[in-house]
């Protein structure tokens, strides 16, 4: 045997149990993976005990599942798993006091996830995991000496690798089951059914209990492998088919998992449900399922009555009867409800057999009657575009249930209703466009009205599709919309030069939506765009006709401002013009030109604005702006602009203002009053202009002996000697330097 590995995320040391299980009620053992990808799985074991008649005591904080081989029963190992749930389970009816007939059943559940050495479990008969515990509870009355006998837990699952791959399988996994008791001689009904998470196929049979090895002696002994666990001995008058006596006595619907019976004997019934997984109509697995309910006298509790009765008539509807909801009778129906119990909540609920529930609505869904002669009236609609189709009727299960315990008591209306389809009127597509044609010369805008209505106010759909092109892509714009009744939305045309010369058709769709029908109507429009005569636009401006502006040398910062209009014209005066101007080699934004853009009708007016800075000027001196301005009209003709250019001619910069000539180069500084100082007239003052800086003066040996910023200085050598000067003007354009002789 390969050795086998049974790793689990959590491990408790072991304890013994010492007390007999009397109180286990059933249950059933999970095993699905949780991650296939790291072989991890939840095993888990669900146990339900009577918590009334059991013995607490045996209750243990762990239990241990044992693992088996089917094909020759060797174990493979056991996981000791830990009390992680511990509940008293509702009965269907919450609000029904537990226990009050001796039933109350608590909910105990031992789980963890594990980890398995998957490759170990390769066997292709599959394989069985098993937990045994004695003994039942001594009030059981279809089995013989319950208090004596054991249970046995039994869930089989296929091999986890086949063909050397990983196989994934899930047990069942099943919701909580209810604390429900059963009333004698009432129709009781028990969901014992599961969800297989591989969609697997589930078939549920009834079949004997196991009691397993397990005895008073020996409560939880360790299991061993078997094919077939010791079986429970019936009582006089039990069967497989009988075990609980009733008419009709336990049954189960083997695809849904749902008991039923109608108990006719009192007392504490045990039963085992067998649940088989199938796959391609292979058996690959099994769980075995069990509980004990119990019997009860139960008060005396009326049944809810459902009634209807068509209007105008004595009887009330019986079950089979045809009723016929002409397309302009009203789709509501009252239906009476009495119950012979008073304060009695009552609720009603419909159940679509063969249609959609949601297409039933119900008001109210809840009563309380006052007497026992109460009679209660809920109305029940069918939705408005509900219909009979294929000459088939409608089939309603109207249910009203009371609130007794364990279970309401109900009754079920099953109504036949033939509704005849709604009269439909087609909808409409229509536009104000006359004739649905139109011819326009391009660059006019075409603008016209699309509507779609419905006589029967339904719920409308209108949108515009072109044939063979996109709206958008010659102009053309048309939002889609939904409306109720009436719908109307805006086309507009203003045709591109790339859309003339051709027919465009656009199909305007209206599609009724109410009741899903999808009834449309079309309407078609036929549009085309030619040419037209076209006179070339004209630019101008109120500048004299050379177009020639001398711009002068400015003698101040912003001296100079150059403004002048420009005019764009058509004598097609209903085109669309554009007014814009362009340098010539640079961007009016460079050196803070002016001009905004027009668009519009003839005629377009803009004015030019600049006023120069003394940077922009030194920047630009001697030289010709050239402006290009541009009015383009919106035709489609080979001819649709005209550009005017106008020159501004800077000035050039003056050189500085001074005759080196004239600047003398001897002084006598004797206060005799004549050229006793060095000093210069007229340096320039012109603010844009070349200007003064300084003026220095140095010995023969290069000392500095005189310096001054102001172009109005004077230098009389005051205590310096007789001799020969160095001197320096220095302009911002050039320095001018010579000699100077001092004579005293």
């Amino acid at each position: 045997m390969k050795k086998i590995i049974l790793g689990v995320v959590w491990i408790l040391f072991w304890i013994p149990l010492i007390s007999n299980a009397s109180h286990i009620v059933g249950g059933e053992i999970e095993f699905y993976p949780t991650n296939r990808s790291t072989n991890r799985f939840y095993l888990g074991l669900n146990l339900y005990f009577d918590l009334i008649n059991g013995n607490t005591a045996a209750e243990t904080n762990t239990i241990r599942l044992y693992f088996f081989r089917k094909s020759d029963n060797e174990p493979m190992g056991s996981v000791e798993l830990p009390k992680t749930t511990r509940k008293i389970i509702n009965y269907t009816n919450p609000n029904c006091t537990s226990g009050s007939f001796g039933v109350q059943t608590l909910l105990l559940r031992y789980s963890s996830e594990i980890i398995i050495n998957a490759q170990n479990f390769d066997d292709a008969r599959g394989y069985y995991i098993v937990w045994e515990r004695c003994c039942r509870n001594t009030t059981i009355s279809n089995i013989f000496r319950p208090g004596d006998t054991g249970q046995t837990f039994h869930t089989e699952f296929p091999a986890l690798i086949k063909n050397g791959l990983p196989y994934t399988n899930s047990s069942p996994q099943f919701e909580e089951l209810k604390g429900d008791y059963i009333c004698l001689n009432r129709p009781f009904t028990f969901d014992f059914g599961g969800k297989d998470a591989d969609g697997d196929s589930l078939v549920y049979s009834l079949t004997k209990p196991w009691a397993g090895y397990s005895s008073p002696s020996s409560a939880q002994p360790i299991p061993i492998g078997s094919k077939v666990y010791p079986e429970v001995q019936w009582v006089a008058g039990i069967d497989n088919q009988n075990m609980i006596p009733g008419n009709p006595s336990l049954y189960i619907n083997p695809q849904t998992g749902m008991l039923g019976v109608t108990a006719s004997r009192l007392g504490l019934y045990v039963f085992a449900v067998l649940i088989e997984e199938y796959r391609q109509g292979v058996r690959i697995g099994a769980v075995r399922r069990e509980f004990q309910l119990k019997v009860v006298d139960c008060p005396q509790n009326a049944s809810p009555v459902a009634l209807f009765r068509e209007a105008g008539k004595i009887n009330f509807y019986k079950k089979g009867e045809l009723l016929t909801i002409k397309r302009d009778q009203s789709k509501c129906l009252d239906i009476m409800i009495t119950d012979g119990d008073a304060n009695q909540r009552l609720s009603i609920k419909t159940i679509g057999v063969n249609f959609d529930d949601k297409s039933v609505t119900v008001n109210p869904v809840t009563y309380t009657t006052k007497s026992t002669t109460d009679t209660l009236k809920a109305q029940i609609c069918f939705e408005k575009c509900l219909e009979s189709r294929n000459n088939t009727p409608l089939v309603v299960a109207i249910v009203v249930s009371d609130d007794g315990c364990p279970q309401p008591r109900t009754d079920t209306l099953s109504l036949r209703v033939f509704i005849e389809g709604n009269a439909n009127n087609n909808p409409e597509a229509s536009t104000d466009l006359a004739n649905n044609r139109a011819s326009i010369p391009q660059g006019t805008n075409l603008a016209f009205k699309v509507t779609g209505a419905d006589k029967d106010n339904d719920d409308l759909i209108l949108e515009a599709k072109g044939r063979g092109f996109e709206l958008n892509q010659v102009g053309m714009s048309f939002s889609n919309g939904t409306g109720k009744g009436t719908i109307t939305q805006p086309f507009n045309w203003n045709p591109p030069c790339n859309a003339l010369d051709r027919e465009y058709v656009v199909d305007f769709v209206v599609t009724d939506v109410g009741c899903n029908r999808q009834v449309k109507d079309t309407v078609t429009v036929r549009l085309q765009a030619f040419a037209r005569a076209n006179n070339k636009p004209s630019v101008s401006t109120n500048l004299p006709a050379n177009q020639l502006i001398n711009v002068p040398y400015p003698t101040s910062e912003g001296d100079n401002t150059i403004s002048f209009e420009v005019y764009g014209d058509d004598l097609d005066k209903a085109d669309q013009l554009k007014l814009y101007a362009q340098g010539k080699g640079f961007n009016l934004s460079q050196y803070s030109l002016k001009f905004d853009a027009k668009n519009g009708l003839p005629r377009l007016t803009s004015r030019f604005d600049w006023t120069l800075t003394c940077s922009q000027f030194a920047d630009l001196a001697g030289k010709d702006l050239i402006i290009n301005f541009i009015c383009e009209d919106n035709s489609c003709g080979p001819v649709k602009t005209d550009t005017m250019a106008v020159t501004l001619r800077m000035a050039n910069i003056p050189d500085v203002q001074i005759v080196e000539s004239k600047i003398p180069n001897v002084i006598t500084p004797n206060n005799d009053g004549k050229n006793d100082c060095f000093t210069v007239d007229g340096i320039s003052d012109v603010a844009c202009g070349p200007q003064f800086l300084q003026v220095d003066i140095y010995n023969r040996w290069g000392k500095l002996v005189f310096s001054a910023t102001d172009k109005k200085f004077k230098w009389c050598a005051e205590g310096l000697t007789t001799g020969t000067y160095f001197y320096g003007l220095r302009f911002t354009d050039k320095t001018i330097k010579g000699t100077l002789t001092v004579v005293k």
